[in-house]
């Protein structure tokens, strides 16, 4: 019983799974200095951080905010930003990524040409002065945001660039997935003490690929959903000591362990092939093959090549927490009344 109850609980902790989502930019734009602080380019080709010869700073703004492929408590694990830098006039230089403490906008502004100058700023863009032109203006003319940086990078020549994860940037995204509405973006600065400017593709860029994006790894406690997947977990008989077994619904099929005793009392552990089972029928016999190997363990299971074929399992299920498997192999035939015996509450197994 004592080994019967070890797998129970570990069923019971809570799955983890490690899944990576990438999400393109959902609005951007560039703050030109001017003397106005009303130039902009919402709906251009082009973001551009850095210091031009003789037109002032520039600084992109970038955000994503549309998270929703992330589910709702998962826990980021890496952020990585792509950008592809198309245009330079300078040496090398240090792009810094600072998160942005207050909400901007993009409007409908496209500057001419290779866009370095902006164009005339429309209603809702973000500008050096405006985070919505023509109403609502930085606290800082420039932008406000963090004084710390998130994460830098070199640049140098035209390409592809990543920005790689830092804890900052973890952070980042960790605060606005907890709360979506602090979720303003980044601002990039290249070197403003020195000429510096760099042009990078926007979001409206035609070259799809070359747009920005952000990469996201995180771990969810939800597994997602699958289906029939509320058959999953231990059944066991409970006139029987010792055995039982563990099921598993996966999206290739259902996969059935068994546990207990040979003949001659050795434990004994057998493993099923794999059969779909799609929609579950009540009274329905479903057999499965099962294959029996020397014990392994956690780190070294069993090989398949070294998996024989032990016997049969019959399995008819007559409600969402019983049903008859029985065991017919090598030691002769074995009768479960099983029942199940974790996610009975609330239960909701589907035969549709």
């Amino acid at each position: 019983m004592r080994l019967f109850l070890i797998l129970v609980c570990c069923l019971l902790a809570a799955p983890v799974s490690a899944e990576t989502v990438v999400i393109d930019a959902s609005q951007d734009n560039t703050l030109y200095e001017s003397s106005q602080g009303a130039l902009s380019n919402g709906a251009g080709d082009y973001l551009f951080a850095g210091r031009t010869l003789n037109q002032g700073l520039r600084r992109a703004v970038i955000a994503f905010k549309d998270l929703g492929e992330i589910p709702e408590g998962a826990t980021i694990q890496s952020v990585r930003i792509h950008l592809w830098q198309s245009r330079e006039n300078a040496a090398a230089t240090t792009l810094s990524v600072h998160r942005l403490d207050s909400d901007w906008g993009e409007g409908t502004s496209n500057a001419s040409g290779q866009e370095g100058a902006g164009a005339a700023a429309t209603a809702g863009d973000a500008t050096w002065n405006h985070r919505f032109f023509d109403n609502l203006t930085w606290n800082n003319p420039g932008g406000d945001f963090s004084a710390t940086a998130s994460a830098q990078i070199t640049v140098d020549n035209n390409g592809a660039y990543m920005i790689e994860s830092t804890q900052a940037l973890v952070a980042d995204v960790q605060g606005w997935l907890d709360d979506p509405n602090s979720n303003f973006g980044w601002i990039l600065l290249a070197d403003e003490g020195a000429t510096s400017a760099r042009r990078f593709n926007s979001r409206e860029n035609p070259m799809q690929e070359q747009r920005p994006m952000l990469e996201v790894e995180y771990l969810s406690n939800d597994p997602g959903p699958a289906p029939g997947s509320d058959w999953s977990g231990p059944w066991f008989d409970p006139t029987l000591d010792g055995e039982g077994y563990l099921v598993f619904v996966t999206p290739a099929g259902w996969l059935i362990y068994y546990f207990g005793y040979s003949s001659d009392n050795q434990r004994l552990w057998l493993v099923s092939d794999i059969v779909t089972i799609d929609p579950v029928e009540f009274g329905t016999t479903y057999e499965f093959s099962m294959l029996v190997g020397a014990p392994g363990s956690y780190t070294e299971p069993t090989p398949s090549s070294e998996l024989t074929s032990w016997g049969t399992l019959q399995v008819v299920l007559d409600g969402c927490t019983t049903g008859v498997f029985t065991l017919d192999g090598v030691d002769g035939v074995k009768v479960s009344n099983a029942q199940k015996i974790v996610g009975v509450d609330g239960n909701s197994c589907s035969t549709e």
